[in-house]
């Protein structure tokens, strides 16, 4: 690995180190891990580029943690498991082109909006099917339909809080009521 001079001393070399570091947001607590480089002749402390957006990662994950958005990683998965690049994902869901980059990669946090008409996607697959038609992205999903019923809903008021729509083979139902 290639040495760094330290820009302060202009003598020493930097180190890189970790440490726990405890930290608060909206009045919950935990400790993160947080890197640095110390100098070896000067003994300064700091952050460079990579430490800093390390950091910065970690706090913006614990975060989201403690607001209950979906994690860096599950807004991966989900959008891996649409079968969606992160550019196509910007076009279905907006953001920009690069908010899917950013929002996996721990950069920035995904408003509240955004975060449940993802969940509301992934839980109703007619949901992201209309969100990608609309945007004119077409999906790399193969979905049979196995089952279909429709159903006069004025009927079934009366008769059950939820009634069970139509199911396909991937095991989604759509149910409307309460």
């Amino acid at each position: 690995m290639k040495q760094r001079m330290c820009p302060i001393c202009e003598a020493g070399q930097l180190h890189t180190h970790a440490e726990w570091i405890d930290v608060e947001h909206l009045g919950q607590q935990d400790r993160i891990e947080s890197h640095y480089s110390e100098c070896d002749a000067c003994g300064s402390e700091q952050a460079g580029a990579a430490e800093a957006r390390f950091n910065k990662r970690a706090m913006v994950s614990f975060k989201k943690q403690v607001q209950g958005l979906l994690t860096g990683k599950q807004v991966r998965d989900l959008r891996k498991d649409w079968g969606l690049s992160q550019d196509e994902a910007a076009k279905v869901f907006g953001g920009g082109p690069v908010a899917f980059s950013k929002y996996e990669a721990d950069d920035v946090m995904q408003s509240d909006a955004m975060d449940k008409l993802l969940r509301m996607a992934d839980e109703l697959p007619t949901v992201l099917d209309k969100l990608m038609a609309n945007s004119g992205v077409h999906s790399k999903r193969v979905v049979q339909w196995d089952n279909v019923t429709v159903v006069n809903l004025a009927t079934y008021r009366a008769q059950a809080k939820t009634v069970v729509i139509t199911s396909h083979s991937t095991g989604y139902e759509a149910r409307y009521g309460s």
